[in-house]
């Protein structure tokens, strides 16, 4: 289960619906439970990035749901009903057991996420997938990271083809550095 992400950077370069957008973005190291993070959704005709809490409110639990499997978003009636509310998540990295994984490059990506309003704000939840090759080793779960291409699929209609065939890619991993927690 990733419970920790970092975006270190202060803005994100993505292409949605054939143009190159720029979205700021507050920088942060380590992004945790019930912290704000960076979301892109679709509003009315365009895109915004906002600050959302990480982690929905339910009521069987008092820690927050921070994540949803993909496999079971449409069975599962806790997520089933926010399927029209997917977001992308801005990221350069995530931890899991002691390690940073990244891209080769260094460069911002997205994860899959769906949000929903709640009484005390917007707040988000992460889609998890089964581990790649570089993340298998340390974890039996990964997010589920959106291929560039397929952003538009995610925020429209298209959205099952990013369960289908999440980012596969490689990752670069480091130890993780212990000051970041």
């Amino acid at each position: 289960m990733c419970s920790n992400y970092s975006q270190k950077k202060d803005e994100a370069k993505l292409k949605l619906r054939d143009k190159m957008l720029v979205f700021g973005a507050v920088p942060r190291a380590n992004i945790r439970p019930t912290d704000l993070g960076p979301v892109i959704l679709p509003e009315q005709d365009e895109f915004v990035c906002r600050e959302m809490r990480w982690g929905w409110k339910v009521p069987w639990d008092e820690s927050p749901l921070i994540n949803a499997k993909s496999e079971t978003l449409t069975t599962l009636a806790t997520f089933k009903k926010h399927l029209n509310q997917r977001c992308l998540l801005l990221a350069d990295g995530f931890f899991e057991k002691g390690v940073f994984f990244h891209q080769p490059a260094g460069q911002t990506f997205c994860l899959a996420g769906l949000w929903r309003d709640e009484p005390n704000g917007q707040r988000y939840v992460m889609l998890t997938a089964t581990p790649n090759a570089t993340v298998a080793p340390y974890h039996q779960r990964m997010p589920l990271i959106v291929p560039p291409e397929f952003y538009d699929a995610w925020l429209g209609d298209d959205w099952q083809r990013v369960i289908a065939e999440p980012d596969r890619s490689p990752l670069e991993k480091v130890q993780r550095q212990p000051e970041l927690f």
